[in-house]
């Protein structure tokens, strides 16, 4: 659980500014690992960091996962 410190940081970077990515969901660089940040309009509710090995292992996950189905597949 993060004390809010680190994600207020992120956020005013301008560097790595802090990116939507969709359901709520937040993303945001600081240098080192991502910043995660559930969001219900007002302010992060839940927060994740994950640092460079666990973001390697996230992406192992994705390649390794079922291919999502595309809008375009979904809708023929």
């Amino acid at each position: 659980m993060s004390d809010g410190r680190h994600v207020r940081a992120v956020d005013q970077s301008a560097e790595w500014p802090k990116r939507y990515i969709g359901d709520g969901v937040y993303a945001a660089f600081d240098g080192f690992g991502v910043w995660l940040t559930a969001e219900n309009g007002l302010a992060a509710t839940d927060t994740i960091y994950l640092e460079p090995e666990v973001f390697e292992a996230l992406q192992r996950f994705v390649k390794d996962a079922p291919r999502l189905v595309t809008k375009e597949e979904r809708h023929g």
